[in-house]
């Protein structure tokens, strides 16, 4: 029983050092599993390894949510495409694919107050975002403030 003590440990340890949170919170409960369900050291590993990429790769969605300067609230989810016309879903759906950003152009938006400019692009960025791209958000009042 000491033995496993030292080695949890260690482990402990080790993984804190490597910054392995979602492993190091995992392992024990995850080996237990492996154990009943019989499987191999390279899938108990594969899920362990599983689980910490998720971690990560939601926490760099939401640290690239917040450094986005976006409004977080106006989503691709909460945007009533209906009300546009069908060219402006279709350029919808072009930025969607963030050419734009293979490109290095920037995207500007014109129209009337409450036409839902501000909406569409922080909705596409999000998506953007999601998909692992960097997005920076300005609006027009901040960036002729600059």
């Amino acid at each position: 029983m000491a033995a496993m003590n030292g080695l949890h440990t260690l482990l402990q340890t080790h993984l804190k050092e490597l910054h392995l949170p979602t492993i190091r919170a995992r392992y024990e409960s995850m080996a237990t599993q492996a154990q009943q369900e019989s499987l191999s050291y390279e899938q108990y590993l594969a899920e362990l390894m599983a689980g910490e990429w998720e971690t990560r790769q939601q926490n760099r969605i939401e640290r690239s949510l917040r450094e986005s300067k976006l409004p977080l609230e106006k989503t691709l989810a909460g945007l009533d495409r209906s009300r546009f016309p069908r060219k402006l879903n279709q350029q919808i759906n072009v930025l969607l694919q963030g050419v734009f950003l293979d490109q290095k152009e920037n995207v500007l938006a014109f129209g009337n107050p409450g036409s839902g400019k501000t909406h569409v692009l922080a909705a596409v960025a999000q998506e953007l975002i999601r998909q692992g791209r960097k997005i920076s958000f300005c609006s027009c009042n901040l960036l002729a403030a600059k």
